[in-house]
């Protein structure tokens, strides 16, 4: 029986070779799409997950708590935080403290490079799972001056020769002795370090900030125990902050490993969302263009139903019952889907390493993968039967009689049903392609909007060795070169403002009032060089010696402090100790990025903070703003390369995930007007051939090329415009919805829809258009000549 079922089936699809090809084009298709999202979906949800550990691990945040209202979530904690919950909870397992990643000189022999590191405690090797090449984890990070390095780092200094005991030199001052060697981490991993140092060397280094507990400078990780709770640790340790800092606004809780990569965004202290929501949208849209391909198998189906008719007829004439009709239908079906199958799993093949650069992962197709060959099994399987399901259960409504007689006609409910199916396969495509417009009208407005700042011509580098105690003179050297219009000095690269306070007075301030400002430290001439504009006073000026105890600040922290209009020349003290006054307003400007409202900002001068050494090319430029920089980098710092960054690259890449979801989504539109128009297009053949004698006829009669074209595109033109009007409301909540994540963003216009309504016409029209020009064309004899 199953083998005449899929004899029948093979014979089939020979017999309507093209509508066969079309079917298994827009199935394989819509499965390769879904098969790819599935890959990146399955790595987003395995992250972190190769620690054995992970169930247990914990990540310390914090919410802060302002008068202003706002609660600011933060992952820094204070850095005896860690210590101390270890020392007095029983329920810490494991405790470890993980600093920011820092960019140090290694050098062994000649060789230098900047490499990115953290230094860390030493349970953290206990705590996490890291594969070792050489050495061993519990004792690696015992001596103070031990690096663990991974693989491919230590490769780049030894070698093929073992790294273990070598030394190697930090910053050309302190020489460390590896320890120990792990494998280069997984892709799928929070955490990202190319070398450990340990804490107790940046401890020593830096007791005399790190030792305080109003001051958040490192992240902090727990292993608590088996079968400890982690809500119940929550609550036990939500206040010791507070405990051991009266003046603290700050609540401990906790965030589960599994969670940190996907679960990163925080609103008023809750949890927002982050990565997830890419997830899900992903998700949604590989359910949908697979749900576009088996439309498109279903209005195939159910169009040549006709030409089966005689066969389930006689199949019911000889006894033949509904239950074995439905399973051979659903047979062909699956044999559509799994040959679908198999060309999706070659396209999946040839498009991985293309779809990897554009979500800048290193996906794998392992055919050998159980997990994922279950996926391609479910979905070959749901294809099959989904696609399936609707043609098989409307073939076997045929009445033998009346098809043995030869009434057979499809009927209007099948013609309905397939309408139906256009009009969501439109909808769908057009909800695409409105997505498509808005995260481009959005990333185009992200990258010309004014920021409140010029970040053309506009580079920075970082101090080292001999440049600090010598900026002043490497700064007057720079203003001499023609090519450098301005320079000034910062603690902190332009745009990654880190440092915040609340330790600000100001007359006429309550005193019980909490309120978060960011701060930095910027040299004279910081406004001129960045091309600011003031909205009161002045900016830092060498002519007042005094302008070393003062600041200034934006607009946002004076509406705070209830200055506007009139801040400048207000008295201002930082810290308790820093007195001072406001001697300028900046207009506000972006430091952050589009997806947040601009934060109140302090600018102190501080010399001594100062790390980064700011550019302004003249006239363009650029080369000799780079070879003057480079000359004086070379001259006082020597044992280190040479590096420098432009801002407005900078600025570019905080939005580089939304223009790699802006890439994808213009792909899977295009792929899902592709798979659309491929049912359309044998739609259009179908109804072309259908009509034959009837626009033979009307040819006769006297019809012209353009009314028999009209009379074609007319019923698929109105299916798309009914599919537009379904789609624009759709689109405009789902992209609305994800627009809130920006504080700055573009209004979605009428004619963002107009535009997507009028593409999806010209495309569907344009693919109908064919059979129906070649229609209007042919010669009439040859469709009358048996009447």
């Amino acid at each position: 029986m199953l083998k005449n079922y899929f004899t029948i089936a093979y014979r089939t699809l020979v017999k309507n070779n093209i509508y066969s090809l079309i079917n298994i084009f827009g199935l394989s298709f819509g499965m390769a799409t879904t098969l790819l999202i599935i890959l990146w979906v399955q790595d987003e949800l395995e992250f972190d997950h190769f620690h054995k550990n992970i169930n247990n691990i914990h990540r310390i945040l914090e919410n802060q708590q302002y008068t202003d209202g706002n609660i600011f979530t933060t992952s820094s904690n204070p850095a005896p935080l860690v210590p101390y919950l270890k020392e007095t909870y029983p329920e810490v397992k494991y405790a470890s403290r993980y600093t920011w990643p820092v960019e140090n000189l290694l050098r062994a022999d000649k060789e230098g490079n900047f490499e990115s590191g953290r230094h860390v405690d030493k349970d953290f090797l206990k705590m996490y799972t890291f594969e070792l090449v050489e050495g061993d984890l519990n004792t690696a990070l015992d001596p103070v001056n031990a690096i663990v390095m991974t693989e491919s780092l230590a490769g780049k200094y030894f070698g093929d020769e073992s790294a273990l005991g070598k030394s190697i030199t930090l910053n050309d001052t302190t020489e460390l002795n590896v320890t120990a060697v792990i494998k280069d981490l997984p892709t799928n991993s929070s955490l990202t370090f190319d070398y450990l140092l340990t804490f107790e060397k940046f401890w020593n280094e830096n007791k005399s900030w790190l030792d305080e507990w109003g001051n958040n400078n490192v992240s902090g990780f727990v292993q608590i125990a088996d079968n400890t709770s982690a809500s119940a640790f929550e609550d036990k340790i939500e206040d010791d902050i507070k405990d051991k800092n009266e003046r603290s606004n700050v609540t401990l809780f906790l965030q589960p490993l599994s969670e940190y990569h996907l679960y990163s965004k925080f609103e008023n202290g809750k949890q927002a969302g982050g990565r997830i929501t890419n997830v899900k949208v992903f998700s949604i849209i590989a359910f949908v263009i697979l749900l576009i391909a088996c439309i498109n198998f279903m209005n195939l189906s159910t169009a040549q139903a006709t030409k089966r008719a005689k066969e389930v007829g006689l199949r019911k004439v000889v006894g033949a019952y509904d239950k074995q009709l439905i399973f051979q239908f659903l047979g062909e079906s699956l044999l559509y889907s799994l040959i679908a199958a198999v060309l999706a799993g070659l396209i999946v093949y040839l498009l991985l390493p293309y779809f990897n650069e554009l979500t800048a992962k290193k996906l794998t197709l392992d055919i050998l993968n159980t997990e994922l060959l279950l996926y391609m099994a479910l979905i070959t399987v749901f294809t099959g039967l989904f696609a399936g399901s609707y043609p098989a259960l409307y073939l076997i409504r045929y009445q033998p009689a009346r098809v043995l007689k030869g009434v057979i006609r499809s009927g209007r409910e099948a013609a309905t049903f397939r309408k139906v199916l256009v009009v969501i396969q439109f909808t769908l495509a057009i909800v695409l392609i409105v997505s498509t417009i808005v995260v481009y009208q959005q990333l185009n407005f992200l990258q010309s909007q004014d920021i409140g700042f010029n970040r053309e011509q506009l580079l920075y580098m970082e101090m080292h060795q001999g440049m600090g105690k010598n900026y002043e003179t490497i700064r007057k050297e720079l203003l001499n070169d023609p090519s450098v219009e301005h320079v000034t000095a910062m603690n902190m690269a332009p745009l990654n403002f880190g440092n915040s306070t609340y330790g600000l007075e100001w007359e006429g301030k309550d005193p019980d009032a909490m309120i978060l400002f960011s701060n930095i430290s910027a040299d004279f001439d910081f406004i001129q060089t960045f091309e600011m504009e003031l909205a009161e006073g002045r900016g830092f000026d060498r002519k007042y010696s005094t302008d070393t105890a003062n600041f200034l600040v934006n607009e946002e922290a004076a509406r705070k402090m209830g200055f506007e209009g009139n801040a400048a020349e207000q008295p201002l003290t930082l810290w308790g100790e820093r007195k001072g006054k406001i001697v300028g307003v900046i207009k506000d400007f972006n430091f952050s990025s589009s997806h947040d409202e601009i934060e109140p900002l302090l600018i102190a001068l501080e010399p001594d903070w100062f790390n980064y050494i700011v550019v302004r090319a003249k006239g363009g430029n650029m080369d000799g703003a780079i070879s003057a920089m480079e000359k004086y980098h070379n001259m006082y710092a020597p044992a280190y390369p040479f590096e420098y960054k432009f801002v407005d690259d900078q600025w570019s890449e905080k939005y580089e995930a939304e223009e790699r979801i802006g890439v994808i989504f213009n792909y899977f539109a295009v792929l899902s007007i592709i798979i659309s128009c491929l049912g359309l297009f044998a739609l259009a053949a179908y109804a072309a051939e259908r009509r034959v004698k009837e626009i033979g006829v009307r040819k006769a009669l006297g019809a012209s090329i353009l009314n028999i074209t009209g009379l074609m595109t007319r019923e698929f033109t109105w299916l798309v415009i009914i599919s537009a009007c379904l789609a624009c409301p759709i689109a405009w909540y789902l992209m609305d919805a994800w627009l809130e994540d920006f504080a700055y963003k573009i209004n979605i216009g009428f004619f963002t829809f107009v535009i997507a309504t009028f593409l999806s016409l010209f495309i569907a029209l344009g693919t109908v258009g064919f059979h129906a020009v070649k229609a209007a064309l042919s010669n009439p004899v040859k469709a009358l000549r048996y009447e």
